[in-house]
């Protein structure tokens, strides 16, 4: 019984000793580095070095298909690089293991990323500030890869971050 009570006590001195803040001391107005909350596209895209908060993308055309670059801020160097070797090692589990052809879809887990998995090869390199991928066609079908990766591009639905394409 005693040690019940010595609970709540220890309790009830962390609670009164809690500093209490007053609501209008407080700053109001948009707080501009605030992380936005997650939701479920977050989930979805867990995997795509380019749905990070605040990262800028630009992609280009390349001989045989097309280049992202990713910028991110400092925090999240380490994680971009990270997403984005880990894309590599998903993309060639999909080429060697007989996907087929490429089919505009890229599989179930990454449909949503513009970084087309499918029938594709990609290499990475860490540049300052995030890192670069490189997305060339394994069967030659550059204009479908190219197409798809704009697409998708185009229709990237995570909010947190941007995609510059190059015409």
């Amino acid at each position: 019984m005693i040690w019940w009570v010595r609970s709540w006590l220890v309790l009830l001195v962390a609670l009164l000793g809690c500093k209490r803040t007053d609501p209008a001391a407080e700053p109001t107005g948009v707080v501009t580095n605030a992380p936005k909350p997650p939701d479920d596209m977050d989930e979805k895209m867990r995997h795509c070095p380019l749905a990070l908060d605040g990262a800028v993308s630009t992609m280009e055309n390349v001989p045989g298909g097309v280049r992202f670059t990713v910028a991110v801020p400092e925090p999240l160097v380490t994680e971009v690089r990270r997403r984005a070797h880990e894309i590599v090692d998903f993309a060639a589990k999909r080429t060697t293991k007989g996907h087929g052809e490429f089919d505009g879809k890229g599989g179930r887990h990454m449909k949503n990323c513009p970084v087309v998995t499918d029938d594709v090869t990609i290499t990475v390199a860490d540049v300052a500030g995030g890192t670069r991928l490189e997305i060339v066609s394994a069967s030659g079908r550059v204009d479908a890869l190219r197409a798809e990766a704009r697409r998708r591009a185009g229709s990237f639905p995570f909010a947190g971050a941007r995609i510059d394409v190059a015409p």
